[in-house]
């Protein structure tokens, strides 16, 4: 296991290196800076402008520097917020869309999976086609469309929530369950699939011939490795909700780290975009891993030194 671990460590290093090599690239693919599209600005101020931000050094020395600030976890400055460093953005934004993530991703699994189970014990029945129409509607539906409806109906119909804005936890309900319908959804599909699959194996025949109870059955031995692959999912969707949705940000007006993305790339903040995407992708790396380590203690035939070797 710890050969296995140290060799995944490696590799993610690797990929992340990868990452941010072509996100470098593409950034300074596009014809144009950071402070190109300013107006009322000379090309001798601009000049001014690129050298202090270093610009108009060679790219291959820019992208050197980065990965040498980066071993420092120094992300560098924005180079639209005056005075402000990547690393106080995430600082300030990322516990928002943590909170935010973390009320989603309770709500998706608190959910999702017994609907899932419901789903496949009461197979072709009224409770199972009910859970199939809801989840499919769930995952059809797009996220701000459910935004929309959520805030028509709870805030300007009956005016029970606030509709937008971040100042207390009556601000995190609207917006937690429209971040949460779509993994909601696709976790109670995927464990209603994986159940019929579990339940179909010989193990779970020879338990109910063995006269073991359907709690017992469904508790000790199905559930259990029916959640191999929705754990599978839960890690990058986990990363994607703590990270955190700018659609649903930008809707509820939130001030989470998704939209400093998403306005990071309107304003060809290299430093922010490169900064983001750095934390996003060993966010996904360090959880991904989580999940291959986890699997063993579900599923004890699994072990990670022969997939290794596999």
């Amino acid at each position: 296991m710890i050969r296995y671990t140290l060799s995944r460590i490696f590799n993610s290093f690797i990929v992340l290196l990868a990452i941010i090599t072509i996100t470098f690239l593409l950034m300074h693919a596009i014809p144009g800076g950071p402070f190109t599209g300013e107006k009322n600005i000379s090309a001798a101020v601009l000049k001014n402008i690129e050298e202090r931000y270093r610009l108009n050094d060679p790219l291959w020395k820019q992208y050197t520097d980065y990965l040498l600030n980066l071993i420092r976890f120094d992300l560098g400055p924005s180079f639209k917020y005056a005075g402000r460093t990547v690393n106080d953005i995430i600082a300030e934004s990322f516990p928002v869309s943590l909170q935010l993530g973390l009320v989603s991703i309770f709500i998706a699994v608190l959910l999702g999976i017994p609907a899932g189970a419901i789903a496949a014990l009461r197979q072709n029945k009224w409770q199972d086609y009910a859970t199939m129409f809801i989840t499919t509607l769930g995952v059809s539906v797009p996220s701000f469309v459910i935004a929309t409806i959520l805030i028509y109906v709870f805030a300007i119909k009956f005016g029970l929530l606030p509709a937008a804005m971040w100042d207390g936890i009556e601000y995190m309900i609207l917006p937690a369950l429209a971040l949460a319908a779509h993994p909601t959804a696709f976790i109670a599909r995927l464990t209603r699939s994986s159940m019929l699959e579990v339940l179909a194996q010989d193990y779970i025949k020879t338990a109910r011939a063995k006269g073991l109870s359907q709690t017992v059955i469904l508790y000790r031995h199905a559930l259990k490795n029916a959640l191999i692959p929705v754990i599978t999912y839960i890690g990058p969707m986990t990363a994607g909700i703590l990270t955190g949705s700018f659609i649903i940000e930008t809707i509820f007006a939130i001030p989470g780290l998704g939209r400093h993305f998403v306005t990071s790339i309107y304003n060809r903040d290299y430093t922010v975009i490169l900064g983001v995407t750095v934390f996003y992708s060993t966010l996904v790396i360090c959880l991904n891993l989580l999940v291959d380590l986890i699997y063993p203690f579900l599923d004890p035939r699994i072990k990670l030194d022969k997939r290794q070797g596999g």
